[in-house]
């Protein structure tokens, strides 16, 4: 990546801008460093690390890192041997481990937390030995505790039992008669470590002593008396002590500091790396960025991308733009009027590009996708050099030379106005040239131009892709947005126009404008529309597909629902037209037998009534055979037979149950019974067709209750009463929520008498 490009498209000034965001000393020359990377773990893992700070910052706000005191000079000076830190630099150490705590606590609490976060809340080690043995040495002013060790302890008390007498007899000295006519003011002073009071110059003949120090206008003496000689000499020797002791301590607590030294650098590196990633959340939280998926190669798809640094001069008035280019496409060309979006759209691409290629999020929308470039070139704004005698088109074609020369591949290039500054025919020429070599190397080229034929070149190349900047024709104004599939154009005269200029020079203006370019033009603007055209009829077509698909949609589940309840209304007819012809067969048999023939067409009309004309006789169902139970909707085996034919007894599965003859009927013959031995089950006998099931919970109740029809169905029983009282009516609704999703229950009601009790009749 070579400078002039990260100059061009901003990035380093989008460093300075993240920057603004750290909050810890650690993290600076990172940021101010930062740059793009070349393998895709490295930059799905700094994904990974922002998506989780980004989740602490949405759901807990940002992390107080407070004032984080810059400890990296001390672990320097920690690492040297028989190196001995001031009180201060202790002080310096003890704020920032209470900065590392106060970071895992808040991170610990934090509601949402990715690994990342983890790992930052188990590697920052809180030190409370170091902190408790410092803060127990060196109190908040930096001044040593007594308490850091017994001598220390014993000095300062010697000292102050030796200060507090000297002071005294200093008092007994100025209180002498004989002393205060010389006493020019009554305090004790301090100089050169000695306790002195103030005399006149004429204290010889008074009181014998040592003068230390005299006043500015030497009206004042400051004397040590003699007999205060050996008191001072004891109190300096203390001093002198306390001084040796107090280097021991801070030598000693040098040492068990260094102990830490690991730590230290360790919490110094996470906090660093925390803050680095905080602030790139930070941002991007404050861009509205989304995390991007880069892949090796492919196409590219940004939708609704905004360059930062519009966003931070236009605030909300920053335009949008889509950013589209297929795998296949390999030069984008983007054309349109002067001021129309076409430079700034070429630096979002490439910084958008560098920022994904770096790690950040972009701000755009949905998941953008953007290949990982090898490498991002640029050529952006003039690059005449007045000092190499350059000319700006000269100077130009030495930046692409250098590019192409540089490039291996893979990489995204950048060009501004290509083929600008000299004479449009062979600018034409030479810029296609460059496009195509470029693309023979494997490069992707995004180019911006005002050239027909560089437009024309994107119409006719299968792999290239013409972008125009759109422009309102009537207000004569851009509305810096991309247009796919055309070329814009310049609209330089039509500008003069609106701006009202002279219509002797627009006239002048049209009459030297070749015809074939003036064509070009008028074809690029009537394409422009009928491309407007097509995308609006598109997106009715695609309006009233999905309107037809939602339709056809509702009448399918409206045939369904119909079918459903034919089949379910068939179904019950069937079943109360079997209940009733059972009903005329008992009826037939006490009748005489005049009356058979007409029961016989009574049956045979019932049944034509429903499902067409009845059989003659019905299906003869021995022991053995593979029925169906209707009321069940199971299978099962005939193991017996009732002498008079109506009562069988079916085996389904383990449990046998005896039904009636309208009750079953014979199915397709079911797997091949391997042994004629049944199995039987044993079930206890209802001896009461009644359910208590008052004080239990809901799913005891419904399990018992489960318990209890299966045994009532097994046994024949077609009535049963189920006690669940009324209380809340939890349990109450319970039970008949569960019987009505049974299928063998005809029907349940409460009982007349006793709200709390409910009837329940079996099929």
């Amino acid at each position: 990546m070579i400078n002039k490009t990260l100059s061009y498209l901003d990035y380093l000034k989008l460093r300075g801008v993240i920057f603004k965001y750290s909050a810890t000393p650690f993290s600076s020359s990172e940021l101010l460093s930062l740059s793009p990377l070349d393998d895709i773990e490295q930059i799905t893992a700094r994904h990974d690390r922002i998506d989780a700070v980004m989740d602490i910052i949405k759901w807990d706000g940002r992390i107080p890192f407070g004032e984080v005191p810059d400890i990296a000079p001390i672990i320097q000076r920690i690492g040297i041997r028989d190196s001995v830190l001031e009180s201060s630099e202790f002080l310096t150490i003890t704020s920032f481990i209470r900065s590392c705590s106060d970071t895992a606590s808040f991170l610990t609490k934090a509601f949402k937390k990715g690994a990342y976060i983890d790992n930052i809340i188990e590697g920052l080690d809180k030190l409370p030995a170091l902190y408790k043995k410092i803060t127990r040495c060196i109190n908040a002013e930096g001044y040593l505790e007594d308490s850091a060790s017994y001598d220390l302890s014993r000095i300062r008390s010697e000292l102050f039992l030796n200060r507090e007498r000297i002071k005294k007899q200093l008092d007994r000295i100025m209180g002498r008669e004989s002393v205060k006519p010389i006493i020019q003011d009554e305090y004790i002073s301090l100089r050169n470590n000695r306790y002195v009071i103030p005399l006149k110059p004429n204290f010889n003949e008074a009181i014998q002593g040592i003068v230390h120090d005299y006043s500015h206008s030497l009206k004042t003496s400051f004397v040590e008396p003699v007999e205060c000689v050996e008191l001072n000499n004891s109190i300096n020797i203390l001093v002198n002590k306390e001084n040796e002791e107090e280097k021991r301590i801070l030598h000693e607590l040098t040492d068990f500091a260094r102990g830490f030294l690991y730590e230290l650098a360790r919490n110094v590196e996470l906090l660093g790396e925390l803050d680095l990633h905080h602030a790139m959340a930070l941002f991007c939280h404050e861009f509205k960025c989304v995390r991007p998926e880069v892949v090796p190669g492919g196409r590219i798809e940004i939708k609704k991308a905004v360059n930062p640094f519009i966003s931070l001069s236009r605030k909300n008035e920053a335009v949008p733009i889509d950013i589209f280019m297929k795998e296949k496409e390999k030069v984008m060309i983007i054309s349109g009027p002067n001021a129309g979006g076409k430079t700034a759209a070429l630096k979002t691409i490439g910084l958008l590009s560098l920022m994904a290629k770096t790690g950040l999020f972009i701000p755009a929308s949905e998941r953008p996708v953007i290949p990982l470039f090898s490498d991002i070139f640029a050529i952006i704004g003039d690059e005449q050099d007045i000092s190499m005698e350059l000319s700006s088109f000269t100077a130009h074609m030495y930046a692409i030379k250098d590019l192409y020369l540089r490039a291996r591949g893979d990489e995204l290039v950048l060009i501004d106005e290509i083929g600008g500054n000299t004479e449009p025919q062979e600018a034409s020429a030479l810029s296609m040239g460059v496009m195509d070599a470029f693309v023979e190397k494997g490069c992707r080229i995004v180019v911006t131009t005002h050239l027909n034929l560089i437009k024309a070149y994107g119409y006719l190349k299968d792999f290239a892709l013409n972008v125009a900047t759109s422009f309102d024709s009537q207000n004569m104004k851009p509305l810096y947005q991309l247009v796919y599939g055309t070329a814009g154009y310049s609209n330089a005269i039509n500008v003069a126009k609106k701006i009202e200029v002279p219509e002797a020079i627009i006239e002048k203006s049209y009459s030297y404008l070749n015809e074939q370019e003036f064509m070009l033009n008028d074809l690029i603007t009537n394409l422009e529309k009928e491309t407007e055209k097509a995308q609006k009829e598109r997106l009715e077509l695609k309006k009233l597909k999905e309107e037809a698909r939602e339709r056809l949609k509702v009448i399918r589940e409206k045939k369904e629902e119909y079918l459903r309840k034919w089949e379910e209304k068939y179904q019950e007819k069937l079943l109360r037209l079997d209940i009733e012809i059972e009903s005329i067969k008992k009826d037939v048999a006490k009748k005489e037998r005049t009356s058979i023939t007409k029961s016989k067409e009574r049956i045979r009309s019932l049944k034509e009534r429903v499902g067409g004309p009845a059989k003659e006789d019905r299906e003869d169902i021995r022991i053995g055979d593979y029925v169906l139970v209707k009321t069940l909707g199971s299978k099962g085996y005939v193991v017996d037979v009732d002498k008079e034919g109506n009562v069988f007894e079916v085996a389904i599965g383990n449990v046998r149950t005896k039904l009636k003859r309208m009750f079953i009927a014979r199915a397709i013959e079911g797997p091949k019974r391997i042994s004629k031995e049944t199995t039987q089950i044993t079930v206890e006998t209802i001896r009461e067709p009644e359910l208590n099931i008052v004080g239990m919970r809901v799913d005891e109740a419904v399990r018992q209750l489960d318990k209890f029809v299966d045994r009532a169905l097994v046994e024949g029983v077609f009535k049963v009463r189920v006690l669940h009282g009324v209380g809340t009516g939890r349990l109450m609704q319970a039970v008949r929520e569960r019987l009505s999703g049974t299928p063998y229950v005809r029907t349940f009601h409460a009982d007349e008498h006793n709200a709390g009790v409910t009837i329940v009749e079996f099929a």
